[in-house]
């Protein structure tokens, strides 16, 4: 199955993957790690604004570090590359012998933030293409290859239901981190464990720029940051906002209806804690605008009741039922929106109404459709960033 759709999506990605790989694997340059402080003095000086703003850089340590694991190609996961055809394959862990990987992220942290993806799996609750069920975040200030010195436990997770996951812990005087996967799931592909990135971002000076998009298949996609949906929201907040990369997770469930969101949002709210920013882009699948309003609404008053942002979608125009159902959801939408003092989200359905031929299936974004779907996102949020 691994091999088969690698090969599959290779010929689509063609040079655009290679660019993206090349790039990617590039660390950090000293300039970047500069606009980062600067962003963060920025940040930290400003009071903050009536949508929760300004957020505070959370900036990635782990790209293009040294990395050992307990299987050939980790290397793959700290090249910036998601859904690629290159993925770390861990085996079959066991407590015993777990599948680990280890990077050399370096001194002078004192909190990071580790973010994995199994990007085989296409919704967020979805395993069998090679999440992890039980695992460690370990740390180690004397380690000098990934294998030896004194490992303490930072975060332990047990029963993990989805296919990405984000954990905050403290590093103070430590240099490695290393996630060591312990058990997969009962029903799992033959081949096993299949991760393709690992970030960590450094959280030390108070960042919070995390993000996680809360959606349906529309945004599962969008939010993939597969080679083809590239640049993606991040890539267009870097490009906007100098020192600024924001960390994503991909909360997309398939055939997810507002109501079902909010029966999940607590689930969802627990598996990311250190998110700050809940994106919502929800309603395609509901029936009418009775239905999406209160449930939108009591989504609304949990994600703040939480502590974090709130920021609404409008949905996007479709071709694929006929008539326009959407017109009357996004009016509904709209008053939640008003009536909450939220900061608006994009309006995705007046782009897709002006490019319909973006629509695939009437319905799902082409993958240029996709990139404009973050790119519009990411103009929408500005005032979130000083």
């Amino acid at each position: 199955m691994k091999r088969d759709t690698a090969r599959r999506w290779a010929p689509a990605l063609g040079v655009a993957t290679a660019v993206l790989a090349g790039a990617a694997l590039l660390a950090p340059t000293a300039a970047e790690r500069l606009f980062a402080r600067l962003a963060t003095d920025r940040a930290l000086r400003a009071p903050r604004d009536r949508w929760g703003g300004p957020l505070v850089p959370a900036p990635d340590v782990a790209r293009g570090k040294r990395i050992a694991a307990s299987a050939p190609g980790a290397d793959a996961l700290v090249d910036g590359v998601f859904r690629g055809p290159r993925t770390w394959a861990g085996g079959h862990p066991t407590p015993g012998k777990p599948a680990w990987a280890a990077i050399r992220v370096g001194s002078g942290y004192r909190r990071l933030l580790l973010s994995w993806t199994s990007s085989f799996n296409h919704c967020y609750f979805d395993q069998f293409y090679g999440a992890p069920a039980d695992y460690r975040i370990e740390t180690s200030a004397d380690s000098t290859d990934g294998r030896d010195g004194t490992w303490r436990t930072a975060v332990a997770v047990t029963g993990n239901p989805v296919r990405s996951r984000a954990h905050a812990f403290d590093f103070e005087g430590q240099r490695w981190v290393r996630l060591a996967v312990t058990r997969l799931p009962e029903r799992v592909n033959e081949w096993g464990l299949f991760l393709d990135e690992i970030e960590v971002r450094d959280l030390s000076r108070g960042g919070d720029d995390v993000w996680a998009f809360v959606g349906d298949s529309i945004g599962a996609e969008v939010f993939d940051q597969a080679p083809a949906h590239r640049p993606g929201f991040a890539d267009f907040i870097a490009r906007g906002h100098r020192g600024y990369r924001p960390a994503t997770i991909d909360v997309g469930l398939c055939r997810l209806r507002t109501f079902e969101a909010l029966e999940r949002m607590d689930e969802i709210l627990a598996l990311n804690p250190d998110a700050r920013v809940i994106a919502l882009q929800l309603g395609a699948n509901d029936g009418t605008p009775e239905m999406l309003r209160p449930a939108l609404e009591g989504i609304v008053a949990k994600v703040r009741a939480a502590g974090k942002i709130p920021v609404v979608a409008r949905i996007s125009y479709q071709t694929k039922y006929g008539p326009d159902y959407v017109a009357p959801k996004d009016a509904a939408l709209d008053e939640v929106v008003r009536a909450a003092g939220l900061l608006p989200g994009p309006d995705l359905y007046a782009w897709f109404r002006a490019n319909p031929q973006e629509l695939r299936d009437g319905l799902h974004p082409t993958d240029r459709g996709a990139v404009e779907t973050a790119r519009l996102w990411a103009e929408a949020v500005a005032p979130l960033y000083p």
